[in-house]
């Protein structure tokens, strides 16, 4: 008798899980959030403006913080060995890196 009511009471349990997820992903998303976009790589939320729209491919969107640009740009430098006073000097594309070997 004990196991079938713990049975019917998991059971009634998940139904309630998967029933208040339904409704929780079925919710409109707030002006807030139709505002902002999240940086794809720290994933932080920032308004549309403050980020760097860039399309990879026909159909995916990635959006850049400027924290992540200055930090890829930084990064850049260091492996190429530019220093501050060269910010002038074009990095090397891989392809053109390559063409030269």
């Amino acid at each position: 008798m004990f196991t079938a009511i713990a049975i019917t009471f998991v059971i009634v349990l998940v139904g309630l899980i998967f029933y208040g997820y339904g409704i929780v992903m079925k919710r409109s998303p707030t002006e807030e959030e139709l505002k902002t976009e999240k940086c794809s790589i720290c994933r932080r939320r920032f308004p549309l403006a403050e980020l760097v729209e860039r399309e990879v491919g026909d159909y995916k969107l990635l959006y850049f913080c400027g924290e992540c640009i200055a930090s890829l740009v930084d990064e850049a430098k260091k492996r190429h060995g530019i220093s501050d006073g060269m910010s002038h000097t074009p990095i090397p594309y891989a392809s053109e890196k390559h063409e030269s070997m």
